[in-house]
This record gives C-alpha cells, structure tokens and sequence, in this order.
C-alpha cells in the first residue's frame, strides 16, 4: 500500500498546525475566563479551516468541527454566576463564629 501525496500532505498539517492548534486550544481552554475560552474557539475554528482549505482534509476537518460542536454545547465559555472557585468557599476555614 503506498502512500499518497494528499497523506504526506495531511500528516505536514497536523504536525505543523494540528497539534500545536490542539495544545494552544487546551491552554486556552483551562479555567473559566470567557475571554480565554473565546480564543481557544477561535484557535479551533482556525485549525479546523487550515484542515478544510490547505490539506484538503475533510476528514480531520469534520473531527476538531465535531470538538467545537461539544465544547459549545457543553457550555465552554459562557459566564456562569452560580458557579464559585474553591478559594471562595472559605467559611469553614475561618475561627469566627465558632
């Protein structure tokens, strides 16, 4: 089975923008900052537009598509006033009122 020049051309994108995209997502990602969350979308959309147009990858296009269908649908990035940090639950830490 040999492999083709379109492969080769895959394989160049993932190891050139597909991985570091993915991690830099990640970094992005991490913690509860909307600001963060919105550049890790758009570093996926990004990436996922380099598969589309550059490798001609559908297939790897379709898939970091479907990650940003779920990170979206999970709820990636919106604010939410409910949810609190660790720290900012102390009171059991603290000596007043006992």
């Amino acid at each position: 089975m040999a492999i083709s020049e379109d492969d080769v051309d895959t394989l160049q994108t993932w190891i050139v923008i597909g991985v570091p995209g993915l991690l830099l997502a990640v970094g992005l990602f991490i913690g509860r900052d909307q600001k963060r969350a919105l550049g890790g979308f758009a570093v996926l959309l990004g990436v996922m537009l380099s598969f589309a147009l550059i490798a001609g990858s559908r297939l790897s296009a379709s898939a970091i598509g479907l990650l940003l269908v779920v990170l979206v649908a999970n709820g990636r990035g919106q604010t939410d006033a409910k949810h609190h940090e660790h720290h900012e639950h102390r009171e059991r830490f603290t000596t007043t009122g006992s």
